[in-house]
């Protein structure tokens, strides 16, 4: 949130300075509804002011696949900058409300502060590595093995705790699982010995 703060002030006093003609545009959406589809003209991009956004693909038989879920105090759509067209699809999960800076707008900001231009940086690469990093989770075969590797994707180095950072489904959705079979798959990693889950605490028992 306060990033996004930082960024909308910074836009307001360039505009004050006549430096650009436009200030960013808060706006509401309900779960379903979409921010942009892919292939439209891309003249903006957006921040998360509340709520939760789904970036989405949609392949040539009509199936839907999910990217990664952005949330308060995060920027999307960044490929406006650069590109004449959305590549993905945008799409609220919850009731949101969205800051919508024009693509020139947000390109003279980050020429005028070099702090904030540092910042959205900061913030593409942490996006970066999250894709990367639930491309290969997807790319594991086994359920069993996928649920362990996110599980200890949530860990920090040298503990044996994490915590599940989200619900069944929404983990689900990221590792392309149903939830049942992420639900059977902890069960089977507890049985297994492997780990003990209490509620969303989970303590791993092998090193």
């Amino acid at each position: 949130m306060e990033s996004l703060d930082r960024y909308t002030q910074a836009v307001n006093r360039l505009a004050e300075q006549g430096l650009v003609d436009a200030v960013p545009n808060l706006f509401s959406l309900e779960p379903g509804e979409t921010v942009f589809h892919a292939e439209e003209p891309a003249d903006r991009i957006f921040g998360v002011h509340t709520g939760k956004i789904q970036l989405v693909r949609y392949l040539e038989n009509g199936q839907m696949t999910n990217q990664y879920a952005l949330e308060s105090g995060l920027w999307f759509g960044e490929s406006a900058l650069f590109h004449d067209v959305y590549p993905n699809s945008a799409i609220a999960t919850q009731p949101s409300e969205i800051i919508a800076i024009p693509t020139h707008t947000f390109l003279t900001l980050l020429r005028h502060e070099s702090d904030l231009s540092l910042l959205f940086m900061a913030q593409l690469v942490e996006q970066l590595h999250m894709a990367k990093d639930i491309m290969a989770l997807r790319c594991i075969r086994s359920a069993y093995e996928r649920v362990l590797a996110y599980l200890y994707g949530l860990k920090t180095p040298n503990q044996r705790v994490c915590v599940l950072d989200r619900s069944i489904k929404e983990i689900a959705e990221q590792i392309c699982l149903t939830p049942e079979v992420v639900s059977r798959s902890l069960r089977k990693l507890q049985d297994d010995g492997v780990i003990r889950r209490n509620q969303r605490k989970v303590t791993f028992l092998r090193s």
